[in-house]
């Protein structure tokens, strides 16, 4: 899922929508593996804005500065220096 968080009412549909994507798994018989989820913030500006995890069925998603997706590492700052690094090994 993806969201540009600009301001609180932007935050607050981003958590709404977790919430009906949640639900609508529920709904449809899929459980989504919290343990393997994750929410990465792409932030640019120095004065980074702190936000609280998103909580899914009781449970806190990571919130990481990394992920491999696709098999490619992304970053915080769309870098593609830890995806060289690892490619390299």
């Amino acid at each position: 899922m993806l969201a540009l968080l600009c301001d609180f009412a932007s935050y607050q549909s981003y958590l709404s929508s977790v919430v009906r994507f949640s639900s609508w798994c529920s709904n449809n018989f899929l459980h989504l593996n919290v343990s393997k989820t994750k929410e990465m913030c792409i932030d640019y500006r120095h004065n980074r804005t702190v936000i609280s995890p998103i909580v899914i069925n009781g449970e806190p998603v990571e919130q990481v500065d990394s992920f491999k997706y696709l098999g490619v590492m992304l970053d915080e700052k769309l870098s593609f220096a830890e995806h060289v690094t690892a490619v390299q090994k």
